[in-house]
């Protein structure tokens, strides 16, 4: 079955029956949308609605595979050039994706192919093993796994900014991508006219990049020194004096300048959060629209507020097809895909489990509406 033809129409009465109230855009006439289409052609963008049920309403009509929103605010979001759409500041946004970060589930369900050599294998590959070549072609899937491990980035991410930075969950909104990560919304004016250098700052920060150790230690005796903060210090001070209590067993221990340094690197790896920080310093940034669905997953983008982020079964509230099964046929597919163990030949499975498996790619030599 072609992708487009039954993606079009489980997206089409999704979108009919989606209230304007559940896609949470604020100050909608001041944001540039844009949508790619079922069938290609490209992102068709620059386009401005005075009020949600006027997007709704385009959406239904025209049905995106993909739907997006400015993290920017316009004067005119719908002018083609950039100078001309008067900018009046942005959203502070977070991208969390599993991609930037390390997981065995990997192993199970992303593969890579070279095209300089043709060699393969599963995983995740920066250069190809055998020649060495970074030319590679990638399967990327995702699984329970990959989602609950970018939660845990995404809880990192939401403990610097209201711990270090003093922001409430009142001004911060989360949303699963539908795919392989999380987007952290900050809708403050504390943040709005930030320059691309400070956003760049914090992103720069929430990594651990640039942290000095003269700036957080003292000198104790002979060639050893002292945290200059305990555990109970703000800011990346405490951060360390807490790795320093698990790995020394003590949150003043006097080390050498080399042993903590090895300290540092530790606590940087275990607490920064994994974000892509492009799209941080991006005060242009067109990012997935809430409650819209993914069209290479056909899984909805769940809001979520703070508080939620850590308890909700994110993929069960991404679920949108949970009606109806597909007949399919698997060649190679990933071993593990969504809530599901793979293997080839025949299977029944949920529609949202068969819409995924075809959106993304898989090799199917059948598929059928059960």
């Amino acid at each position: 079955m072609d992708p487009s033809e039954l993606g079009r129409r489980l997206f089409r009465a999704y979108y009919r029956r989606l209230r304007p109230e559940e896609v949470i855009v604020t100050d909608v006439a001041r944001r540039e949308f844009a949508f790619t289409y079922f069938g290609g052609g490209g992102m068709q963008r620059h386009l401005a609605f005075a009020s949600l049920r006027e997007l709704l309403s385009h959406m239904a009509r025209n049905v995106p595979r993909h739907a997006y929103y400015s993290s920017a605010y316009y004067r005119d979001p719908s002018a083609r050039d950039m100078e001309d759409k008067g900018w009046l500041g942005a959203d502070l946004v977070f991208d969390i994706d599993v991609d930037h970060v390390e997981t065995p589930c990997k192993e199970l369900h992303d593969r890579w192919r070279c095209r300089s050599c043709g060699a393969s294998g599963w995983g995740a590959a920066e250069a190809c093993p055998k020649c060495g070549s970074e030319n590679l072609e990638r399967e990327v899937w995702v699984c329970e796994t990959c989602i609950n491990v970018a939660r845990d980035e995404a809880l990192k991410l939401v403990d610097f900014l209201e711990s270090d930075f003093g922001l409430s969950p009142d001004e911060m909104f989360v949303t699963f991508s539908g795919h392989r990560g999380f987007h952290v919304h900050v809708e403050s004016d504390a943040v709005r006219e930030l320059s691309q250098d400070g956003r760049r700052e914090i992103a720069d920060y929430v990594r651990g990049l640039g942290l000095d150790l003269k700036f957080m230690l003292v000198k104790a005796r002979g060639r050893r020194y002292r945290l200059r903060h305990g555990g109970a210090a703000p800011g990346w001070y405490g951060r360390l004096a807490r790795w320093a209590l698990l790995e020394a067993g003590s949150d003043d221990p006097e080390l050498g300048l080399k042993a903590w340094r090895a300290l540092l690197d530790k606590c940087v790896r275990g607490e920064a959060a994994a974000i892509d920080e492009r799209v941080t310093i991006d005060v242009r940034r067109l990012i997935r629209l809430p409650n819209s669905l993914h069209g290479k997953t056909g899984l909805r983008v769940v809001p979520l507020k703070v508080h939620e982020l850590e308890s909700v079964d994110v993929l069960e509230r991404a679920k949108v097809f949970t009606r109806g099964e597909a007949l399919v046929e698997l060649e190679d597919p990933p071993r593990r895909a969504l809530d599901m163990e793979l293997k080839p030949g025949r299977a029944r499975l949920p529609l949202y489990a068969a819409l995924y498996l075809l959106l993304n790619g898989a090799r199917l030599a059948r598929f059928e509406l059960a």
